[in-house]
């Protein structure tokens, strides 16, 4: 299984990123999506593994699941209705 196989309606690489650019990056992502949609964001930084709940956790959506394949970590993220 690769990150190409999971499926998703938008896909973000917020890699290469720090501070507060990730989220820049998420919530442009997320401004073009329609509601249930869903949004693959990964990264290389570790620390995003409790970084991107927190941010999820604040915009209402829905966190479909999280892990780390291919070198990287990945966060597969439901805008909800």
């Amino acid at each position: 299984m690769s990150l190409d196989s999971i499926p998703c309606d938008l896909f973000v690489d917020i890699s290469g990123t720090d501070c507060a650019v990730p989220f820049s990056k998420l919530n442009d992502a997320l401004d073009v999506l329609l509601p249930n949609q869903t949004l693959m964001a990964v990264s290389h930084k570790q620390a995003l593994l409790s970084d991107i709940p927190a941010f999820c956790r604040q915009r209402n959506l829905q966190l479909i699941d999280k892990g780390e394949m291919d070198e990287m970590f990945y966060f597969l993220i439901k805008l909800q209705d």
